[in-house]
């Protein structure tokens, strides 16, 4: 199946988003926001692990899902999921869904599945591997209630891949956080909800630019300056663009 040109424009703000991450928080932040906008689901989740010293970075959209006792049954046996296992057991670095592995009812019927995610109906899953280097491993999961994964989505995040992992390598230390400093208006509205793409464009619309002038600066289309204005309203709840101007000034005095 083609990429659409939608869908490419999608990837291709994606690897931006984590080429421009200045540490490993900012950068699963970015991963995981590129990968919720390429390829929808009910949970995302992205996470690195340094096996020297067992230090776990993750972010998950949403954010609180998960209770306690079953992230505490995740930790203590995610060596048991069935994706898991298979990977280890296989040495496969391709995206899979679970039910490559599985069927659907075995899924269900498995002790991790009713440990973890059985109150959640996280029937369908897809994930990506990555050993980043001899210590360091990460994954992409990306899970849903209703429908399966297709093999069209394989193919998007195995393309995703190999940019997670040249983006994650060009940082000297990418545990490494920057030095606190005051963020700029750029910088604060990603703690917005907003993506790298969307920040830039949300600082312009503050700055009093149109969408043409907007599109002229940023070198992309009008079109897609106007899908990202969407976006920014739909995810800060504001009608229009003077109350998103007037939203995003405020939160700026306040910070």
């Amino acid at each position: 199946m083609p990429i659409a040109p939608e869908t490419w424009r999608k990837l291709f703000d994606a690897v931006y988003e984590i080429n421009t991450a200045r540490d490993h928080a900012d950068f699963l932040s970015a991963a995981s926001a590129g990968v919720a906008r390429l390829i929808p689901a009910d949970h995302h989740n992205v996470h690195v692990l340094d096996r020297a010293t067992g230090r776990l970075a993750f972010v998950m959209l949403p954010a609180v899902l998960f209770n306690e006792t079953e992230i505490a049954y995740h930790k203590a046996h995610s060596q048991n999921h069935p994706v898991v296992a298979y990977y280890a057991r296989t040495g496969d670095t391709r995206a899979r869904r679970i039910s490559d592995i599985l069927p659907t009812v075995a899924w269900r019927a498995h002790e991790f599945y009713r440990q973890t995610t059985a109150r959640l109906g996280f029937a369908y899953q897809l994930s990506l591997p990555f050993e980043l280097d001899e210590n360091t491993l990460a994954a992409i999961t990306l899970s849903r209630r209703q429908r399966n994964f297709t093999l069209h989505h394989c193919e998007l995040l195995d393309a995703f891949g190999p940019h997670f992992h040249l983006a994650w390598s060009r940082h000297r230390d990418p545990w490494q956080q920057v030095a606190s400093t005051p963020p700029t208006a750029r910088e604060h509205f990603r703690t917005m909800g907003l993506t790298s793409r969307e920040a830039e464009v949300l600082y312009w619309i503050t700055e009093g630019k149109q969408n043409r002038e907007i599109a002229t600066i940023l070198g992309i289309q009008l079109g897609t300056v106007q899908e990202y204005v969407a976006g920014i309203l739909n995810k800060l709840d504001q009608e229009n663009r003077h109350a998103v101007t007037v939203f995003a000034l405020d939160t700026l005095r306040r910070r």
